[in-house]
């Protein structure tokens, strides 16, 4: 399976948020249709998010779902993680695709510049944030369709639209020309996770 085609609905992971047991969260929204998840957690201490690290590799492995580390290239490399998620201000893009060929990077893109990076040394990127999030405090400018448009016109990798996406909005993001989209608190904070996801991917298949 193509890349762009594993990142159509992607989950940036906030376990703090989940109204589940992650185990069953996680074989919910896989099945439900997300087959990329990143582990976020910033608060949390590296034990802490190795441990997480291992529960999702276990499943992601069980149903051929890709496993991304946040910022953590370490933890990413101790649980044979499918790659490593960073932005500007998380580790040196070309350090790690230089030491490791065969992890997918994705690089955070708020602007041209990162775009540039991210088409030099990254498998994909995440574009945004489209609008406010409260899962990630310390985001940048507030791209809107029109930036993510615009930014996703600049690169020649698969990209993902990321920042308070929910189901009320994901059609007006798709409109920005993404493949796929990055969600975390829309279904992080679920009660009903596969009905949630599967919904969003009907929604990606239609426009995508």
């Amino acid at each position: 399976m193509e890349l762009s085609e594993q990142l159509k609905l992607y989950l940036v992971l906030e376990t703090e948020y989940l109204q589940l047991p992650l185990s069953d969260f996680l074989e919910n929204i896989i099945k439900g249709g997300v087959l990329a998840i990143q582990l976020r957690n910033k608060s949390q201490d590296l034990y802490v998010k190795l441990k997480l690290a291992y529960i999702i590799r276990e499943i992601t492995a069980k149903y051929n779902a890709l496993f991304i580390m946040n910022d953590s290239i370490d933890i990413a490399v101790k649980v044979c993680a499918d790659g490593i998620h960073i932005g500007i201000n998380d580790g040196d893009a070309l350090i790690i695709r230089q030491n490791y060929k065969n992890m997918i990077i994705g690089y955070s893109c708020n602007n041209m510049e990162d775009a540039e990076t991210a088409n030099k040394y990254a498998d994909y990127a995440g574009i945004g944030p489209y609008t406010k999030t409260y899962t990630k405090k310390d985001h940048r400018q507030i791209l809107g369709t029109d930036g993510i448009y615009e930014i996703n016109k600049a690169l020649n990798i698969p990209s993902v639209a990321i920042g308070g996406i929910t189901i009320d909005n994901a059609q007006d993001v798709l409109k920005a020309g993404t493949k796929g989209l990055a969600v975390s608190s829309f279904l992080c904070k679920s009660k009903t996770p596969y009905d949630d996801a599967k919904r969003l991917l009907d929604i990606i298949n239609e426009r995508v």
